[in-house]
């Protein structure tokens, strides 16, 4: 678990190692939505840069998901 500080400006740092796993660099957008009394952080990426990101690191049990399924994924949202 991660814990952020919100500033005196609402700012909140996503955690280093957290940005490492998403592959998110300064300057970014990210959608900001907010579900029940959550908020959630979104990329906002094209489908295409998605699929480039996660290549090789979803897996679904013992078997690596292909670019052309995580697409169809992406499209069934």
């Amino acid at each position: 678990m991660a814990i952020a500080v919100i500033d005196e400006k609402g700012r909140i740092q996503i955690p280093e190692k957290i940005r490492e796993e998403l592959y998110l660099k300064p300057g970014e957008e990210l959608e900001i939505k907010k579900e029940g009394k959550k908020i959630m952080l979104l990329p906002l990426i094209s489908p295409e840069e998605f699929v480039k990101r996660m290549e090789g690191k979803i897996k679904s049990g013992n078997k690596t998901i292909t670019p052309e399924e995580i697409k169809s994924i992406w499209k069934m949202r």
